[in-house]
C-alpha cells in the first residue's frame, strides 16, 4: 500500500469515527411528556384514579393542572422545570391542548406528539408513546 492511500485511509477512517466519537459526548435528548388537565375535569378526574387502572402509566410526566376547564393556565399551574412551555404559551408559540386530558411529547422542547382524552388509551395512545420514547431515546 502506497503511503499516499495508506494517509487517505487513515483520514477517511478518522472521518467515519468523528461522528461517532462525537455522539458518545453529545447530552442526551430530553423526552418530556406534559400532561394538560383541570380540577374539575371529570375524564381527567377519572384518569388519574385507581379505578382506571391508567394514572400509574405517567409518573414521570409533568402535570400541568388548573382549577377549571374555562380558566386559562397560569405560571403557578407549571412545575419550574418546564416553564418554557408556559412562555412559548405567553408569546403565541404554543398552544394548550384543546381537550383535556391532554398529552404533550417533547424532544429537545420541540413537540412531537399531542394525544387526547381516554378513548383507545391502553390499544393506540399508550404504545404511540412509548414507541416513541423507545425511537427517539433507545429504551
Amino acid at each position: 500500500m502506497s503511503k499516499r492511500t495508506s494517509v487517505a485511509l487513515s483520514l477517511l477512517v478518522a472521518c467515519l469515527a468523528l461522528p461517532r466519537a462525537m455522539a458518545a459526548d453529545a447530552p442526551k435528548s430530553e423526552l418530556v411528556v406534559v400532561y394538560w388537565a383541570s380540577k374539575d375535569c371529570p375524564w381527567c378526574t377519572y384518569w388519574e384514579s385507581p379505578l382506571s387502572g391508567m394514572e400509574k402509566r405517567f409518573r414521570e410526566s409533568r402535570v400541568v393542572k388548573n382549577e377549571r376547564l374555562a380558566d386559562p393556565y397560569t405560571l403557578r399551574d407549571f412545575p419550574a422545570d418546564i416553564v418554557w412551555v408556559y412562555e412559548r404559551m405567553q408569546r403565541g408559540e404554543e398552544k394548550r391542548p384543546f381537550v383535556r386530558p391532554g398529552w404533550v411529547v417533547y424532544l429537545d422542547r420541540k413537540r412531537i406528539a399531542t394525544f387526547y382524552g381516554t378513548k383507545n388509551w391502553e390499544e393506540v395512545h399508550f404504545p404511540e408513546i412509548k414507541w416513541l420514547v423507545s425511537e427517539h431515546l433507545g429504551r
